[in-house]
């Protein structure tokens, strides 16, 4: 989830990525079909392992729930474990371990997701588990209560007691003031102690059906066997009614001026977050934005890296991150300094770099080097089935894309610096930022020793 998206950039960005050509483009071997049940299926042969995922993507995530029920997409994410008509609970988990497979979950904003990575000889069960679950998950009250806990120490752990989640989700505040991703899709307490069983039951019979769901097969199996164990799980599954998409009656408005927050918590380092506004994954502007995003931020000879902590010495980080969704996005911009130092200085440093793209066309050899580095990355997703298959399935709601794996690569190649310096002049400009400044308190004075006898 995109709270752990920061603490993690801050670990790893200041890693060095060198700018190596980019591997030969695979031709795309993705096979899409549809069930009468309007169940979406996707295969990707392959062989290099004796190895096949299997996993499922559901349309509904943070952005689909109720508004008086954020978090409760989350809670699915743990109950799917707890039992169906057939299974009881935690038994899919054993399952799966017991054929040396392993499985987990995970919620976004725009989907939830659950993955299986086994032997080709137990994909017909690991199927027959998956449609098991899409259908027939038992939802009792013992099970609501025991999962709204697990949600809510997660909630308290990753978010309420981590400044840096704090922060980031104080300027996703800021950012987004009607859209749904202002909204952690972890959840929010208050309204997780409301859910009932009866709100999960719709939640589930709305969302949990083969016609919002893509069932993504990638591995060492053959496309006929595919389709006969895929028809045969979740072929007499019903489909359901269109889900509803609460979001869409909440397109955010377009920001006109620039807005600001701090936020005082107890942090080792402190941290300025800035966010601008950008579009929907699905949108040509995003392959030049990504572009942007490396040169900005991709590694220590990026330009914000170099700029800040290299050079100016006033930050120990900096970075960037463009956060696609399905729905409008936004680019992130991040710095953290030693305490004592000063944020404005930080922080003007940071607009400035923005800036500079702004102004002018950025150089030749940058704009390889961060095409190089996009290039790379979309090869090596592709190297390991569960995560070739984890990236169709996102980009099949995300993108509305599965193939855009094989695809981007030549998009990527195709970007000019013309290309960068236009979306730079669109989107990242002043009034379409909002910015958090995160700080320690203020040092409270020495404690007096001793005293009058």
């Amino acid at each position: 989830m995109r709270i752990l998206l920061l603490a993690g950039l801050l670990t790893t960005a200041t890693l060095t990525v060198h700018a190596a050509g980019p591997k030969p483009v695979a031709a795309s071997s993705v096979k899409q079909w549809t069930l009468p049940n309007q169940l979406h299926v996707v295969y990707v042969p392959d062989a290099k392992a004796p190895v096949v995922t299997v996993q499922v993507f559901y349309h509904a995530g943070g952005k689909d729930e109720p508004a008086d029920k954020r978090g409760i997409a989350h809670m699915f994410e743990h109950m799917m474990f707890k039992g169906s008509r057939h299974v009881r609970p935690e038994e899919h988990a054993r399952f799966i371990d017991a054929v040396g497979g392993n499985e987990n979950a995970f919620t976004e904003d725009d989907v939830t997701a659950y993955h299986d990575t086994i032997p080709p000889s137990a994909l017909e069960f690991t199927l027959k588990l998956e449609a098991e679950r899409m259908r027939g998950l038992e939802l009792t009250q013992k099970t609501i209560d025991s999962e709204r806990q697990v949600v809510i120490e997660e909630l308290r752990v990753s978010l309420e007691n981590n400044p840096i989640s704090k922060a980031l989700d104080t300027v996703m505040h800021l950012a987004f003031k009607v859209h749904p991703y202002r909204q952690e899709a972890i959840g929010e307490k208050k309204m997780l102690d409301t859910v009932t069983v009866a709100d999960c039951r719709r939640f589930y019979d709305t969302y949990y059906r083969p016609n919002n769901a893509t069932v993504v097969v990638a591995g060492d199996v053959d496309e006929a066997t595919v389709k006969k164990l895929v028809d045969a799980s979740f072929g007499a599954l019903p489909a359901g009614a269109t889900p509803p998409r609460p979001s869409q009656a909440l397109a955010e408005p377009p920001q006109t001026a620039l807005r600001e927050a701090t936020l005082t918590m107890p942090v080792q380092l402190p941290v300025i977050i800035g966010a601008y506004h950008t579009p929907a994954a699905g949108s040509a502007d995003v392959v030049p934005l990504e572009v942007l995003q490396r040169i900005l931020s991709g590694g220590e000879s990026s330009r914000m890296y170099a700029r800040l902590v290299r050079k100016d010495h006033s930050a120990v980080f900096a970075g960037g991150q463009l956060m696609v969704h399905e729905e409008p996005g936004l680019f992130l911009t991040f710095a953290a300094f030693l305490p004592g130092g000063d944020p404005k200085a930080v922080r003007a440093a940071l607009e400035d770099e923005v800036a500079q793209l702004v102004q002018r066309a950025v150089l030749p050899k940058e704009l390889t080097k961060a095409k190089n580095q996009l290039a790379s990355e979309a090869a090596r997703r592709r190297e390991r089935v569960a995560d070739l298959a984890t990236q169709i399935g996102f980009d099949s709601y995300v993108s509305h894309d599965p193939e855009r794996s094989y695809s981007v690569m030549a998009k990527y190649d195709a970007v000019t610096a013309w290309d960068v310096q236009r979306v730079a002049k669109k989107y990242l400009v002043p009034t379409n930022e909002s910015i958090v400044v995160l700080q320690p308190p203020a040092t409270p004075p020495a404690a007096i020793v001793g005293g009058a006898k």
